[in-house]
Formats: C-alpha cells, sequence, structure tokens
C-alpha cells in the first residue's frame, strides 16, 4: 500500500492581474502597521476584500495569509461586529508547549537525576511530561534555571569521610600553620611515573581534528617528589626502574642535609615502600617524623594537584628522545619556583578537597552544594 504523501505547506500564488494590487496592499499593510499591531492591519484589509466579495483564496493571496484565516473571519463576521473583530484577544495565539508549574516539574527532575547529555534531558520530558522538545529548547529551559554543565568529581568509594575531616583538622591544618610560621618545615611526597609518547595526548583549537605520534609506551620516567609547603621548593629522585625504600631513603638523606637545623615533618601515602622497617628506622635516626594520610585519601597529599599541573605542561608536546623527555619534566618541576611559582602558589594551599558537605541524591551518586552569599554571611 503506498504511504500518503505530507501535505505541503500552502503557498498563496498572486495573478497576474492581482500583481499591481498585491503591491497596494503591501504598501498599505505596512502603513497601517505603524499605528497597530500587523496582524490587525493584515485583518482590516482582510474585512475590506470580503466585503468586496472577494473569494476566500484571493483574498489570502494578496495578503499574504492563510486561506483557512480569511474563511475563519468571514464566519466570524456574519455574528460579530467589526469593532470586536479589530481586537486581538487575551491568550490567543500559539500556545506554549510547557506552562510554569510543567517546567519546574522538569527542572526539579534534572537536578534529581544524573543526566550527562541534552538528549538524554529532552527523553525524560518526552517519556515523563508526553512532551516533544529539541536539544536547543532544553538547552534554553536550563539557562533559564541557571543549570550548567558542571565536570563531574570523583569520591574514592572506600574513603573515610569522618577520618579525614578529623585527620585535616587536628593534624594537617596545625601543620601548616606552623610551616608558615617557620617553626617547622612542612613536605608532601609521592612518586609519579611518566611513559614517554602515550600518556599526553590534549586538545588543539582549530577546524579539524589534529593527530600526534605515539610511542610504544616502554619508556618510563619515575619521579619520587618532595614539596615543600611554604616555599614550594620541590625535591626529587629520579630513575626509569622502579621506585622503592631505596629512593626513599636517598630523599630522607637528602632533605636531612638541606633542612639541617629544622624540623622536618612528612606527608606521606600508606604506600608499602615508604612504611617499611628500612624507612622507619632510618627517618628516626634523621629525626624526621613521617605522617601518614587515613588510607584512600589522596585528596590530602598536596603533591598530587602539582603532579597534575605538570603532566599537564606536557600535553600536546611529541618527544622521540628519552633524555629530551626528561629534561623537559625536570624544567617543568623547576619552574614551581620560577616562571610558574604564580601558578603553584595558587594550587598549593591550605585549603584542601573534603567531602563531609557532599548530599547524596541517588545510590552512587553526591552532589556538593555551593552556599549562598546570605549563608556564608551567617556562617
Amino acid at each position: 500500500m503506498a504511504k500518503k504523501r505530507k501535505k505541503a505547506p500552502q503557498q498563496n500564488c498572486v495573478a497576474m492581474e492581482d500583481r499591481y494590487l498585491h503591491g497596494i496592499v503591501y504598501q498599505v499593510c505596512a502603513f497601517l502597521s505603524m499605528f497597530m499591531p500587523r496582524t490587525l492591519a493584515v485583518r482590516l484589509v482582510c474585512i475590506l476584500f470580503v466585503a468586496c466579495s472577494m473569494s476566500n483564496k484571493r483574498i489570502a493571496a494578496l495578503a499574504d495569509c492563510h486561506t483557512k484565516t480569511v474563511r475563519n473571519l468571514r464566519k466570524r463576521m456574519d455574528y460579530e461586529p467589526v469593532s470586536e473583530l479589530m481586537v486581538i484577544a487575551k491568550g490567543s495565539g500559539r500556545k506554549p508547549k510547557a506552562n510554569a508549574e510543567i517546567k519546574t516539574q522538569i527542572i526539579e527532575k534534572v537536578k534529581a537525576g544524573t543526566f550527562c547529555c541534552l538528549r538524554q534531558i529532552a527523553d525524560m520530558i518526552k517519556i515523563s511530561f508526553a512532551l516533544t522538545i529539541s536539544e536547543s529548547a532544553v538547552s534554553k529551559l536550563l539557562k533559564e534555571f541557571n543549570i550548567r554543565k558542571l565536570k563531574s568529581g570523583s569520591l574514592p568509594l572506600k574513603a573515610d569521610v569522618e577520618e579525614q575531616r578529623k585527620f585535616y583538622d587536628n593534624t594537617l591544618h596545625p601543620l601548616m600553620e606552623k610551616a608558615k610560621s617557620g617553626e617547622c618545615v612542612l613536605l608532601f611526597g609521592d612518586a609519579s611515573h611518566f611513559v614517554m609518547g602515550c600518556d599526553f595526548l590534549g586538545s588543539f583549537y582549530g577546524l579539524f581534528r589534529k593527530f600526534m605520534k605515539t610511542l610504544s609506551g616502554r619508556k618510563r620516567y619515575n619521579v619520587l617528589g618532595m614539596l615543600n609547603f611554604a616555599t614550594k621548593v620541590v625535591h626529587t629522585v629520579t630513575n626509569d626502574t622502579y621506585i622503592t625504600a631505596t629512593e626513599v631513603c636517598k630523599m630522607l638523606i637528602i632533605l636531612e642535609e638541606y633542612y639541617r637545623g629544622h624540623t622536618i615533618t612528612l606527608i606521606l601515602d600508606n604506600a608499602r615502600y615508604q612504611k617499611c622497617k628500612a624507612v622507619m628506622n632510618l627517618a628516626k635516626q634523621l629525626n624526621i617524623e613521617l605522617i601518614f594520610i587515613p588510607p584512600y585519601s589522596p585528596n590530602l597529599n598536596l603533591i598530587e594537584r602539582f603532579w597534575k599541573f605538570v603532566k599537564a605542561e606536557l600535553r600536546t608536546k611529541f618527544y622521540d628522545d628519552f633524555s629530551e623527555f626528561c629534561a623537559a619534566i625536570d624544567g617543568i618541576i623547576a619552574s614551581s619556583v620560577g616562571e610558574n611559582s604564580a601558578r603553584v602558589e595558587t594550587l598549593i594551599g591550605e585549603k584542601v578537597q573534603l567531602f563531609d558537605n557532599l548530599e547524596q541524591v541517588s545510590e552512587h551518586f553526591f552532589e556538593q552544594r555551593r552556599k549562598s552569599n546570605e549563608e556564608k554571611k551567617t556562617a
């Protein structure tokens, strides 16, 4: 069975003998639009033509309107005076697809859900409210309620939120205050592993997508770093094999020589090679205090932010020589007290990401709600 063709939208064709009259009507409507809405100007012209007993199709062609409009107007003229025809009724015209109440319900569902694209929200609206809405219309609706697309954060599955807060309040923050006043030297330590050629793809601005050459990824530059909280100096021990307790012991000796005469405190994670007997005994001999953050709490080790900064500096750059690759990393690390000191200063401060202010919105998702200005003043 053949499919029915959709009706094409009506096109009003002006007959040859009406071309001059059509031009006059256009000018009359433009003149009347100076004193009234264009809808009423067209309606007035149509009333005059109906009174002259013209056909609906001819009137529609001359006035640039739909035949249905003329037909409805002719019916109304049978029982309504012209004075009422020349009034635009309040609430007439195309009705909006979603009223204020439905918009509010849609926004509440968006806030409670975990939608990652406009298409998902449009599908939700179609299923829940039986409304077909385009992605651009969804975008306008979200902007109307100040809803933006925000990058999601990660919450370690086994992290103890209360333990993190207790560690920060009772241990970490007091040490930061002492380091700022010069009472002690506070360092954050961790190892980072830089694989040449495959870990640092980034983004480019342009009309077309760019491709960067990559290597097999078998050459790795390992850096054990210690970041001074106050001065932002980074001490390193490097190799291209593995980071073990031997490298940690070398670092302890370097720090003892560099900060001789000062109280040294190291904030470390719970890696086995940092908690072994060799490291603990040497730290005790050198009078260096080792403090280990709670398990699954990388957010409390500020050097993680510095490693993220270093890797960002390496993105979109190609290296095919391992010595050049290592030299580039060493240069970026050294710039923490040089050309990039201002950027590192903003990264490393007293503020630490904690998760005790999150509100659970579903089984696996949490939300961090910012305080309003009024709440900040009363706090």
